[in-house]
């Protein structure tokens, strides 16, 4: 059966979260910049070698102040060119230079690498050119322009691809803080706890979520204090046990219900069996984890 609609769920967000911190590690050991200054950099590629600042998908990925910084720290680290238009000197331009050629080929052959190597590992080259294909379907509506969508850069990965990753993480990120004034990953903590049916202790949600236990255990607290879970008693009784109180039971619903919404709409219009193979591609690669 096709699936109509491209779904969001607790496994996605999973694989998204995890496909960014997969991104941005191998970039910051590579090249060391930010996430967002390799997509910058990557950005100036995509328009041929030089690109006013303006005309960067700012919104989508980051405040116009903070590409702003972006740019600047980029010059600062001889990885481009910065200067003023000519015709109109309010804008700033950057320009590819030889250290930034050399920073985008290091960097993406080295985040293909591990891609490869992880949550593509038992992927087909066909399967990877089906998700290069699934991602850009939704660059317009993140705001990531279509530009993006070339092959300028790698033989495979695409710019828009990393920046759609980071664009859907910060529009979900937009839409929990809106309706739940949370954090994404404080959301994700709820969400677990409203897919199952008894209390769990904070080393289960942290297997499940993929982070230390420490780091979840200082998520519960802040949602306990924000009335959204409580504490008991755990089945060894050693250990607490967390669920959510009838308060966080209607974030964790509303919060879901609208991710679900914007995820759809996001994929609208797309053919159906790219719907269905994209979920498919998804659940493919959040079950590489469990076999890590």
């Amino acid at each position: 059966m096709i699936q109509d609609e491209v779904l969001f769920t607790l496994q996605l967000a999973t694989v998204v979260v995890d496909l960014h911190r997969r991104i941005g590690d191998s970039i910051a050991e590579l090249c060391k910049v930010s996430y967002l200054e390799f997509c910058l950099l990557s950005s100036v590629r995509s328009h041929g070698g030089a690109m006013l600042l303006a005309d960067f998908s700012r919104n989508a990925l980051a405040s116009e102040n903070t590409v702003v910084v972006a740019a600047n720290a980029l010059s600062r680290a001889g990885l481009v060119n910065k200067g003023r238009c000519a015709s109109d000197g309010r804008l700033i331009v950057l320009e590819e230079n030889v250290a930034g050629a050399r920073t985008l080929t290091r960097g993406y052959e080295g985040i293909y690498r591990n891609l490869r190597s992880s949550v593509w590992a038992n992927h087909t080259n066909e399967d990877i050119e089906e998700i290069m294909n699934s991602f850009p379907s939704v660059a317009e509506k993140l705001g990531v322009d279509t530009v993006e969508i070339n092959r300028s850069c790698h033989s495979v990965l695409t710019p828009a691809y990393l920046m759609i990753v980071a664009a859907l993480l910060r529009r979900w990120a937009q839409v929990v803080v809106q309706y739940a004034g949370l954090s994404f990953v404080e959301y994700r903590c709820l969400a677990v706890l409203e897919t199952r049916p008894s209390p769990l202790p904070c080393s289960v949600i942290a297997e499940i979520l993929m982070l230390e236990r420490t780091t979840v255990s200082t998520l519960v607290a802040k949602l306990a204090r924000k009335g959204l879970v409580s504490y008991g008693v755990g089945v060894d009784r050693r250990h607490k046990a967390i669920s959510l109180t009838e308060k966080g039971e209607v974030s964790a619903a509303l919060v879901t219900g609208k991710l679900g919404r914007v995820t759809a709409e996001l994929y609208a219009g797309v053919d159906a069996s790219l719907k269905s193979k994209t979920n498919e591609l998804h659940m493919r690669m959040y079950a590489t984890y469990s076999r890590a």
